[in-house]
């Protein structure tokens, strides 16, 4: 399985496929299959065999599953899986939802290349399996995008977070070397609808600017370079109908996507303000996105689609702002909690900032589709 990641725990095993951009939950029987520390010895394990030879195989339908073997509970991790890294807090689109506009504002006119070093020093710190390269808009700032790329790419499968606005030919190829997953934000295949979620901020774009229109040129463009490539959309009242989110599916299907990650709009950032507040889902948002999955997969799309969470335990993700701050989602609505990471056990405060901010089965819930197919309760971290 190309450049697929797997971190022991101990209930077995976190593995990541980059090409899907999916995390899977292992239990040991599984875990020591995939390892090697035994062989197969009856019709149960050649079935497991089975199933660890369909991690990397695709596209294909899913149905939200990410555990393989036997959990009651889903399972937790006490490191995080993923660390999102802003690359810059210039972005060319003022998202009506915007999650991070409170890491943007403030920031931009005096980013340096100082702080882009301790972006990459607190990522290298973090004991994550994944490092998001995100803003802000990387392609805004390619030249930096290439060295936290680099950097990320050390010790972590690197993702590529993007609108598509700015300059993706010119950072191709370093995509390519170091085989970057490009994860492409498109909020509906009707333009219309996903530029006025998404409108462009005038300050770096002219009138008439369509983020619809560079979002699909980046997906193409992405796809025919033979990267590996997804869409994430954010569900509001303006896109979560069912019927729109088939015809999306099917024409994600026909660019060549083979993942899409939808998230519920949450209160926070943009959001949390009165005008944004307007955009949250509905009650019944959450049954007509397993609808869509359920659909699906009994169709048979070719495509892994997974359901976030964060809607229900906003803060369930760690981020590094464009300044090298630790960030994470206060319990508070509408705040957040930002930290200097010291020289000086840099890694140990990381873990303990995660371990006592982070909502733990949040962050598990939103990277192996807790929404779906997965046990209720948590795995207590250590139990075996």
């Amino acid at each position: 399985m190309t450049g697929v990641r797997v971190r022991r725990e101990p209930f077995g095993a976190i593995v990541y496929v980059p090409r899907r951009d999916h995390f899977f939950a292992l239990d040991r029987p599984h875990t020591d299959l995939l390892l090697g520390a035994r062989k197969p010895k009856d019709a149960e394990d050649l079935e497991r065999l089975r199933r660890l030879d369909q991690l990397d195989d695709g596209p294909r339908a899913v149905d939200g599953r990410s555990l393989l073997g036997a959990f009651d509970r889903l399972p937790l991790s006490a490191r995080p899986l993923v660390i999102n890294c802003f690359t810059t807090a210039h972005c060319p689109l003022r998202c009506t939802y915007c999650h991070a506009d409170d890491l943007m504002i403030g920031y931009r006119d005096s980013e340096n290349d100082r702080w882009l070093r301790e972006v990459a020093r607190v990522a290298a710190a973090t004991p994550a399996m994944v490092g998001v390269v995100t803003g802000g808009e990387p392609l805004a700032r390619p030249a930096r995008a290439e060295r936290l790329i680099a950097a990320l790419a050390e010790d972590k499968a690197v993702v590529l977070d993007t609108s598509g606005v700015g300059d993706f030919p010119g950072i191709l190829k370093v995509l390519q070397r170091y085989s970057v997953h490009v994860r492409v934000s498109i909020d509906s295949i009707a333009a219309g609808v996903n530029d006025a979620l998404r409108p462009i901020n005038r300050r770096y774009l002219p009138l008439g600017t369509s983020a619809h229109a560079h979002a699909h040129d980046t997906v193409r463009r992405a796809v025919g370079a033979g990267l590996a490539t997804s869409v994430q959309t954010v569900v509001t009242v303006r896109n979560g109908d069912l019927d729109g989110l088939l015809r999306f599916r099917d024409a994600l299907v026909d660019l060549g996507v083979t993942t899409w990650a939808l998230h519920q709009v949450v209160p926070v950032g943009k959001a949390a303000r009165p005008a944004g507040e307007r955009l949250l889902a509905g009650p019944d948002t959450q049954a007509t996105l397993a609808e869509l999955v359920r659909r699906s997969a009994a169709d048979g799309v070719p495509i892994d689609i997974r359901l976030t969470s964060t809607h229900r335990a906003p803060n369930s993700t760690l981020l590094i702002s464009a300044r090298g701050e630790l960030s994470v989602e206060s319990t508070q609505p509408g705040t957040k909690i930002v930290a200097r990471v010291p020289r000086f056990r840099a890694r140990s405060h990381v873990l303990r900032l995660f371990r006592e901010h982070v909502d733990l089965e949040g962050h598990a819930s939103r990277y192996l589709n807790g929404t779906l197919g997965a046990p209720t309760r948590p795995l207590p971290i250590g139990a075996r």
